[in-house]
């Protein structure tokens, strides 16, 4: 390359040089922003040609009189290219994926962005509960995935907030006669914050959990990772990992280590049936026997009551709703019904060659749905290596012993079958909630209070 001779660069010419440059800078700037442009409107259009263009759960909602298009909201989202930049203003382009962080609204220095339940068209019940997670009735609190908000963190956070509170109104209140000042149901993120929570007040407490400490958690398939954000515990303070990602065993190492260093208080296998309050008291109805306590905490969670199909062969003992030690399947024709995370988790780990299954992946969806990136791409990987089958826009039809029938767009099919996993959701606990008379709320993209789970 020829560079220009040393006359060329004076003080003469200089005001043209740093043109030239600024203008070079630019075009590629514009040029790069034109490129991201299209990426994120093929997206969006892709979401909308799928019909997955709305959100399941908590997700922002931009307003574009306010949105000056930075981009900061597009930078915080830690699950990828969920918002995007469209003609200069941000916009939800992959909204199904969307899991509720929030991180999008703090970034944002133009408070264009609100965090709401629901949307115009589709609505989402959620118990109504003020900013401290008390219900309608007095001295019962939701805190966690119950209330309709997810992330450890989130629930880490309500747990606390929600003792905090039962805590302060306990010493103003006259002491009647009760097993417990508190009992905090579910031992998972919530549970186990709300129950340090109560230990740090000097509360007499216990947790119960009708399953293992830990909650939904535990039951997690082995190295799935759950926790990508610190959050902070009562008496422990913030849990620090040495890898941004964190993984089941490594939080429930350090929940083992929590529980044995400050004696929390978990009576497991303990099954929460019902309860009722008279004379200010809740007495509980529990697979151990009756208890009593002056407030109660309902950290249960969702995952408890999954989805079903509502097929006769449901009740095969091929058929269940978690995978938590996928080696045991071995040399199996093997189905998994869903189209998130966890569908695309079981397929992934299902697969491996060394288990030597043959694994169906049957999606009622045209596409992935609610399912990240990352998870998305070794699903499409494996099917490319012949490792998986991907048959979108399938129902099963009938469960047998040894077979499903399925419908493959119109078309009836019979696949061999030894044991089927469905991961399609959880059901909201509308019942039990009315069924015990907290209210019930029916959000159409309606916002977040901003005292809603912060600080």
């Amino acid at each position: 390359m020829d560079w220009p001779a040393l006359s060329y660069w004076t003080a003469d010419n200089l005001p043209y040089l740093m043109a030239t440059a600024i203008l070079g800078l630019t075009f590629a700037v514009l040029s790069k922003r034109k490129k991201s442009n299209l990426r994120a409107s093929i997206v969006l259009k892709d979401a909308i040609e799928k019909n997955q263009a709305e959100p399941y759960s908590l997700h922002p909602s931009i307003d574009p009189n306010l949105c000056a298009g930075c981009g900061a909201c597009v930078r915080a989202c830690p699950e990828g290219e969920i918002l995007q930049l469209i003609n200069h203003r941000a916009a939800l382009v992959a909204p199904t994926k969307c899991v509720g962080h929030g991180e999008c609204e703090a970034a944002c220095p133009f408070d264009a962005i609100s965090l709401v339940f629901g949307t115009k068209t589709r609505g989402k019940d959620i118990p109504r509960i003020t900013s401290h997670y008390e219900t309608n009735i007095s001295g019962l609190y939701i805190a966690g995935e119950l209330g309709g908000m997810g992330l450890i963190r989130n629930a880490v956070r309500q747990g606390r907030k929600a003792v905090e509170h039962a805590a302060e109104q306990l010493k103003r209140k006259t002491q009647t006669p009760a097993d417990f000042d508190l009992i905090v149901i579910g031992a998972g993120p919530a549970g186990i914050a709300a129950g340090l929570a109560a230990q740090h007040a000097g509360l007499n407490y216990l947790c119960i959990e009708q399953g293992r400490f830990g909650g939904t958690i535990a039951n997690f398939p082995r190295q799935k990772i759950i926790m990508t954000q610190p959050a902070e515990l009562p008496i422990v303070g913030v849990m620090r990992f040495p890898r941004h990602r964190v993984s089941k065993e490594e939080l429930m190492q350090r929940w083992d280590e929590i529980r044995r260093s400050t004696g929390l208080k978990v009576q497991e296998q303990t099954k929460f049936e019902t309860l009722e309050r008279i004379d200010g008291i809740f007495h509980l109805k529990t697979s151990a026997g009756p208890l009593s306590a002056r407030r109660v905490i309902l950290a249960l969670g969702v995952r408890g009551t999954p989805r079903r199909l509502g097929l006769v062969g449901e009740g095969l003992s091929k058929v269940t709703y978690n995978l938590i030690e996928p080696d045991q399947y071995k040399n199996q024709h093997i189905s998994v019904v869903g189209s998130g995370n966890s569908a695309a988790e079981a397929v992934d780990m299902l697969c491996k060659k060394h288990l030597g299954n043959t694994v169906t992946l049957l999606a009622a969806t045209p596409g992935f749905d609610r399912c990240n990136f990352e998870n998305e791409e070794k699903v499409r990987k494996a099917e490319k290596d012949g490792s998986v089958k991907i048959m979108f826009e399938t129902k099963v039809e009938e469960i047998h012993a040894d077979r499903l029938e399925i419908n493959i767009k119109g078309q009836r099919q019979s696949i061999k079958n030894d044991y089927l996993f469905i991961f399609i959701g959880a059901e909201m606990q509308t019942k039990f909630f009315t069924d015990i008379g907290i209210n019930i709320d029916r959000k159409f993209g309606e916002p977040l209070r901003k005292d809603h789970g912060k600080e």
